[in-house]
């Protein structure tokens, strides 16, 4: 019975750390994008778009993850 809930106690705190996971990726790629509104160089807007790419493979990954530990 106590590893039952030792085990719920851990898939819990699993979760928890994946949500926030996905949170901290969301929060990046508002910044992401609000930087890429805002530049007026070619080469930086290249940057931002490439950090915009990887950051949704990132979150989708993460969501992907996320699901996997529901």
């Amino acid at each position: 019975m106590a590893s039952k809930r030792k085990e719920l106690k851990l898939q819990k705190a699993e979760y928890s750390k994946r949500v926030r996971e996905l949170g901290e990726i969301r929060s990046q790629l508002e910044c992401a994008y609000s930087a890429f509104d805002s530049v007026s160089d070619p080469d930086m807007t290249d940057v931002c778009i490439f950090e915009i790419h990887a950051l949704r493979s990132r979150y989708n990954y993460a969501l992907i993850n996320l699901r996997k530990t529901q």
